[in-house]
């Protein structure tokens, strides 16, 4: 029988999804709102442009029937998902997209989960930013509740600029101030779980960010202790044990000494995963379309030592970023300041060739300075 998966959202992670199933013979089709650029899509599948007055079952038909909805993105419009969802299944679900779609509601749901967090406060008023800068640690840092990510809608706050961040912000309005958290890496996790609850989950990951966006990631991470590992491996299949999730997931942390606290959770495929495309025996791609599609899962095991490099207002030619051991994928945007245009993976055999080649590849994409 054959299978066709629509995805909300026309960006390079649907891109990439569809790349990696149209070889298993899945058709695609992508479903974008007005205005949304789909050039990462374009000659993928049929394009849908949402319109305010389509009814559910219209684009439905319009995505061509699909099999099965899947997502590129966790800021959708859920109850659009759940009306889709008495058509055909959608993958995750709504209910789970929605409790990670706000940080608020996502945080309160990791605590109802006994999965250790930085200290955070609601704050929808001037008074509870107030409380909230005088209780946490600094520096604070102020995210709104939704939409923010990639370092946009979100204010570090420290005693120089506190006053300032006061007085620019409106109320009412909705944002989670989090508290200073003393780690010394970044890792995430990624794993995915198939309609079956098959869990498996891939080495972690290093994240080093720049500006608030990923720039370098390293797999697997080194010098996780086989405990700190095992920790998050049980966050991770309790999350997805607890909404029912189908897909692949992301569990983004801080190490802090033996210490592993969840910073954020993205339901879907993830930045960070990138590198399993060229780096394990199954990509974070091709595992979310199995497991959406109900078929086994592949294996999550890592073939070497793996880099990645964010390709971000800046584009690197394949001249300049290939050779035996690095590889270059271009999303096919137009460029813009801080835009992912793309990113560069690596496979080696050992950590420091990885480490000395993304170095290589940063410079010569942003020169010295970053």
């Amino acid at each position: 029988m054959s299978q066709r998966i629509a995805i909300i959202g026309g960006g390079q992670l649907a891109r990439m999804m569809a790349l990696d199933g149209i070889p298993m013979g899945i058709s695609f089709s992508f479903l974008v709102e007005h205005g949304e650029d789909t050039r990462c899509v374009n000659n993928l599948g049929d394009i849908v442009t949402r319109s305010a007055d389509q009814s559910s079952q219209a684009l439905y038909e319009a995505l061509g029937q699909p099999t099965v909805i899947t997502v590129e993105k966790e800021h959708v419009d859920i109850p659009l998902l759940r009306e889709l969802q008495s058509l055909c299944p959608v993958y995750p679900n709504p209910d789970g997209l929605e409790k990670f779609k706000n940080r608020l509601s996502e945080k309160r749901f990791l605590q109802s989960l006994e999965i250790p967090l930085a200290a955070f406060q609601e704050v929808t008023s001037r008074e509870e930013l107030e409380q909230a800068i005088n209780t946490l640690a600094k520096p604070i840092f102020l995210k709104s509740q939704e939409q923010g990510y990639d370092g946009y809608n979100q204010y570090k706050i420290t005693d120089d600029n506190a006053a300032d961040v006061l007085s620019s912000i409106e109320f009412p309005s909705q944002w989670v101030a989090e508290s200073f958290v003393d780690f010394q890496r970044e890792v995430s996790f990624i794993a995915v779980r198939s309609t079956s609850n098959k869990v498996r989950i891939y080495p972690a990951v290093e994240n080093y960010h720049h500006n608030g966006t990923l720039l370098t990631s390293l797999a697997p991470a080194p010098e996780l202790s086989d405990d700190q590992i095992e920790r998050a491996k049980s966050y991770l299949k309790k999350i997805v044990k607890a909404v029912d999730y189908v897909g692949v997931i992301c569990m983004e942390c801080f190490v802090c000494g033996d210490d592993i606290l969840v910073n954020e959770i993205a339901p879907r495929v993830h930045n960070s995963g990138h590198w399993t495309s060229k780096g394990a025996l199954t990509s974070q791609f091709e595992n979310h379309v199995r497991a959406v599609s109900d078929l086994p899962l592949g294996s999550t095991e890592a073939l070497g030592i793996s880099g990645m490099l964010n390709l971000l207002g800046v584009t690197l030619s394949a001249e300049q970023a290939c050779d035996a051991h690095s590889f270059l994928t271009l999303y096919g945007k137009t460029t813009r300041p801080r835009r992912k245009l793309g990113h560069v993976t690596v496979n080696y055999n050992n950590y420091d060739d990885a480490i000395t080649r993304v170095k290589t590849l940063e410079e010569l994409a942003y020169g010295k300075d970053v």
